[in-house]
C-alpha cells in the first residue's frame, strides 16, 4: 500500500545482480567462511534505512542490517527473520509483532520494540525528509506528523521490550508483506543522537558490519559474530565503487572484482554469455519499464491515441535488436514474477494496422512533432529513439527524443504534471504483491501516479484488496483494478526487465532474489583457500 515519491522508483535503470565471489582470499583466510568477496558498486547516496531508495544504497545495506521479514527468492513470499512472530487482529487493522530474544545492534544495544518505534517515527516525521517517509502512510497518525503536530505515530504503541502493536488506518491483508523492505528496518538509539554520523559509519544490526567508507572508492565490511541469524559465509564483502557497470566488467575481466550486481550493458552481456557461459544467470525481475502519457494534455486525452501508440511498438525488435532478449516484453502491468500476473494488456499486441485504425478514429494526431521525454545520463535516448522511429514508421508521426535534463530535474518536472510528450517511468518494486504495481502508479494519491488519470473504480477496488482477508483472496481485486488500467491505457508497458547474474565456478550459494534484483551476498560461499605462509 505504499505511496512513496522517491526518484529511484522512477527510474528501472534496471538494477539487477551479477554475482562473482572472489576466487583468491587475504592471507589467514582459511577454507569456508574465510575470504573476502569483492563487489561492484557505485557510490551510494545514503546508508540511514530510512532515506536508501536506490539499488547502490540498498546491496550495502542488504549486509549491514536485517528486518523482520525477508522475501524467500523461490517463493517471494515474506520470512520471520527479526520478528519472532506478525500476527493481524481479525480485521486486518491492528497487527502485533513481537521480536525474537537476544537481537543487537553492532554497537551492543538492544534491538527491541523501541529499536523499531523510535526507526518508524523518525522516518514517518515529515521534517525529516527520509525518502521513504510515506511508506508510513497506512498507519494511524501519520497526517500529525507531516503537519509536524506530533514526532510520534500514534498507531505505534509498545506492549514490552518485545512487542509492540501497530494500527492502520484501514485494513490491510498485505502489511507483513511490505515490512521487508528497508524503510521498516530498525535503527540504533546512538544513530538518532548524531544521524550523520550514522548515515556515513552506520550501526547497522545485519549479518556484517561497518569498517569504513572510502567515499567514490571502496566500502569495507567484516563479518559481525555476533549475529543470530545465519552467518555471513565470507568474512569479508568489500564494494569497489566505480562510475558505471561497463568499468566492473572490465575490472572483473582484470581478476579485481567478484561480484557484478548489475545489469551488463547489451555489449557486454553478449560477451558475458560467450566467454562465461557457465557462470551466466539470467532472471526475471520484479521491475516493469514503462512509458507514461500525460493525459492532462488534451493530446493525450482520447484513450484511443493512447492505445493506438501502445499497438504501433513492436517490443520484441526493441528487446531483441538493442538488448539481445535480455529483458521480456511487456504484456501486462505487473511484473510476471508476482502471483497475480497475467497478460492482460491488450493493447501491449504489435499491431500497427489496428493502430492506424484507432488513431483514425480518434481524430489522427493533433499535436505535431512527438515528444519522447526521458533523463540525461543513463542512455535511455537510445532506445527511446529506436521507439520513436517504430511510431513514425507505423503510424506517420515524426519524433522529437529530449533528454536534457538531469535525473533530479526530470523527476522533477513529471511531478508537477509539466510532460510535454510521452515520458519514461520504469518501476521497481518494494515488496512482492500485485497491489505495489498499481495503487503506487494510478492510484489517486499514489506517489508516482503521474499521468494525471484516476478512476475511482480503481482505487475501490484496490482497497476492497487490500480488505481482503489474505493476499489471495485480495488478488482478484487487484486483477479487476489492473483491467481498468489495461483499457485505459494511461501507461504503456514496454519490458519486464530481466536481471543478468555472472559468477564464478569458485563459488557456490549465488541467488538473485526477484524482489529488488539483488544477490544474496552473505550467502555467497568463497572456495576454500589456504593461510600464506
Amino acid at each position: 500500500m505504499s505511496t512513496r515519491s522517491t526518484l529511484a522508483r522512477l527510474a528501472v535503470c534496471a538494477a539487477t545482480a551479477c554475482a562473482l565471489v572472489s576466487t583468491t582470499a587475504p592471507a589467514g583466510a582459511t577454507g569456508p567462511g574465510g575470504g573476502e568477496l569483492r563487489v561492484f558498486a557505485e557510490e551510494p547516496g545514503h546508508l540511514m534505512p530510512g532515506n536508501v531508495d536506490q539499488s547502490e544504497s540498498l546491496i550495502v545495506d542488504s549486509v549491514l542490517y536485517s528486518g523482520l521479514v525477508r522475501y524467500d527468492p523461490k517463493t517471494l513470499q515474506p520470512v520471520n527473520v527479526q520478528a519472532e512472530s506478525i500476527t493481524p487482529s481479525a480485521d486486518q487493522k491492528v497487527w502485533t509483532v513481537k521480536l525474537k530474544k537476544g537481537l543487537t545492534f553492532h554497537n551492543g544495544e538492544p534491538v527491541d520494540a523501541d529499536a523499531y518505534i523510535r526507526a518508524w517515527n523518525y522516518t514517518a516525521y515529515g521534517p525529516n525528509q527520509q525518502a521513504n517517509n510515506d511508506f508510513f502512510h497506512s498507519i494511524q497518525g501519520y497526517p500529525d506528523l507531516q503537519q509536524g503536530k506530533a514526532k510520534s505515530l500514534s498507531g505505534l504503541k509498545k506492549t514490552d521490550r518485545r512487542t509492540f502493536t501497530v494500527t492502520l488506518s484501514e485494513p490491510y491483508s498485505g502489511f507483513r508483506t511490505m515490512l521487508g523492505y528497508i524503510g521498516f528496518h530498525p535503527l540504533a538509539k546512538a544513530c538518532l543522537a548524531d544521524v550523520k554520523a550514522c548515515d556515513e559509519k552506520p550501526i547497522g544490526n545485519g549479518p556484517y558490519r561497518m569498517e569504513s567508507w572510502e567515499h567514490n572508492k571502496v566500502i569495507r565490511t567484516v563479518r559481525f559474530d555476533g549475529y543470530k541469524g545465519p552467518k555471513g559465509k565470507s568474512k569479508r564483502i568489500t564494494f569497489k565503487l566505480m562510475d558505471n557497470v561497463s568499468d566492473g566488467y572490465a575490472a572483473f575481466e582484470r581478476g579485481e572484482l567478484d561480484v557484478i550486481r548489475k545489469l551488463l550493458p547489451g555489449d557486454k552481456l553478449r560477451d558475458a554469455r560467450q566467454k562465461h557461459a557457465d557462470g551466466l544467470i539470467e532472471v526475471p525481475m520484479a521491475s516493469l519499464q514503462r512509458i507514461a502519457f500525460p493525459t492532462y494534455d488534451a493530446r493525450f486525452k482520447d484513450k484511443r491515441v493512447r492505445q493506438a501508440l501502445s499497438m504501433a511498438v513492436d517490443r520484441k525488435a526493441l528487446v531483441d535488436d538493442l538488448y539481445q532478449g535480455a529483458h521480456v516484453p511487456a504484456q501486462g502491468f505487473v511484473s510476471p514474477v508476482f502471483p497475480g500476473a497475467r497478460n492482460s494488456c491488450g493493447y501491449c499486441v504489435y499491431d500497427p494496422e489496428r493502430a492506424r485504425k484507432l488513431l483514425a478514429e480518434a481524430g489522427g494526431w493533433q499535436g505535431g512533432k512527438l515528444e519522447l521525454w526521458t533523463n540525461s545520463g543513463a542512455d535511455h535516448q537510445v532506445w527511446m529513439a529506436a521507439l520513436g522511429e517504430q511510431l513514425k514508421k507505423n503510424l506517420g508521426i515524426d519524433y522529437v527524443v529530449k533528454a536534457d535534463l538531469p535525473y533530479s530535474q526530470y523527476v522533477d518536472k513529471i511531478h508537477t504534471n509539466s510532460m510535454t510528450g510521452m515520458f519514461r517511468s520504469g518501476w521497481n518494486s518494494d515488496y512482492p504483491s500485485m497491489e505495489n504495481f498499481l495503487n503506487p502508479l494510478y492510484g489517486k494519491n499514489g506517489s508516482t501516479a503521474v499521468t494525471g488519470w484516476t478512476d475511482p473504480r480503481f482505487d475501490e477496488l484496490v482497497a476492497q484488496g487490500n480488505r481482503a482477508a489474505n493476499q489471495d483472496e485480495a488478488i482478484a481485486f487487484y486483477q479487476k483494478a489492473e483491467d481498468l488500467v489495461a483499457e485505459d491505457m494511461p501507461a504503456m508497458p514496454v519490458w519486464y526487465v530481466k536481471g543478468s547474474t555472472l559468477h564464478s565456478s569458485k563459488v557456490s550459494g549465488v541467488v538473485v532474489n526477484p524482489v529488488g534484483g539483488e544477490p544474496i551476498l552473505a550467502d555467497v560461499t568463497p572456495a576454500a583457500t589456504t593461510r600464506k605462509k
